[in-house]
């Protein structure tokens, strides 16, 4: 049975929450390529703020969430230190933030379905840019960018929820 990628619901927050657990698991024992941080980011609370804005969306494969990621328009402020190829401001702008896949079912194509998900998406609401990032050392999701034929723009500083250093590779295409 294929998966499918949807709208999260209030139910789903426990499996997305399990995501993310796996993924610390993981890192815990072979070190750390998302920068992110257990207990500080990505948790519950933060898949529950995405639902409650409606950016929350999962990857469900025979009822169980496997991936999730939010969407929006909301461009961090380090994006504005980039030199974008395609100018785009607001609505114009699809972004993907915390994509995050099982890593038991990494290198299964979910993250690449994540993608073009988020650029038909994006692409259907009117958007005319896409873009996202990646922490600089994450070089298992830049790894799928780069084969996907995802040019790194710029790479940036910024401090992640306010205390996580970081410089990250951002990408773009046009929709």
């Amino acid at each position: 049975m294929a998966g499918m990628i949807r709208k999260a619901a209030e139910a789903d927050l426990d499996g997305v929450a399990a995501v993310y657990e796996a993924l610390f698991d993981k890192e815990d024992r072979e070190g750390s390529w998302t920068n992110w941080k257990r207990g500080v980011y990505p948790t519950r609370e933060t898949a529950a703020g995405s639902l409650a804005r409606g950016e929350l969306f999962v990857y469900e494969e025979e009822g169980k969430i496997l991936a999730s990621m939010r969407i929006n328009h909301e461009q961090p402020d380090c994006y504005a230190q980039a030199d974008w190829k395609y100018p785009a401001e607001g609505d114009e702008v699809m972004v993907i933030h915390t994509l995050c896949v099982d890593p038991a079912r990494a290198g299964c194509g979910i993250g690449q379905e994540m993608l073009a998900y988020g650029k038909a998406y994006g692409k259907s609401i009117g958007c005319k840019v896409f873009r996202f990032d990646t922490f600089e050392g994450n070089r298992p999701a830049a790894s799928l960018y780069e084969k996907l034929g995802y040019p790194v723009v710029a790479v940036v500083e910024t401090l992640f929820e306010g205390s996580i250093h970081e410089n990250l590779n951002l990408y773009e295409c046009l929709l």
